[in-house]
């Protein structure tokens, strides 16, 4: 991993704390940070927000369900785009 890509995921995974952290306090930062939590963390928030969430439920408690939900967002798609897509894209040649 280059110096560039180690910083930018660095930043992308900051910026998904700061959302997920944002997205529970309520109130329209609440809302706000809900869809772009939502957008950043594509596709694996769309696949557990609509997907996955209800089926989670019958399992376990609602807080047990968001905490694992927010786990499987945040990791699931950073080694989605900084560790899977880097590998299937083909190497630049200098």
């Amino acid at each position: 991993m280059s110096t560039l890509t180690k910083n930018l995921s660095i930043v992308w995974l900051c910026l998904a704390i700061i959302f997920e952290c944002f997205s529970t306090i309520g109130g329209d930062t609440s809302i706000l940070s809900g869809w772009l939590l939502l957008i950043w963390t594509a596709p694996f928030s769309i696949i557990f927000e609509f997907y996955l969430y209800d089926w989670v439920l019958q399992y376990m408690t609602r807080p047990t369900a968001q905490i694992l939900g927010s786990v499987f967002e945040v990791v699931g798609s950073y080694l989605f785009w900084f560790v899977f897509i880097p590998k299937i894209w083909p190497k630049r040649r200098r």
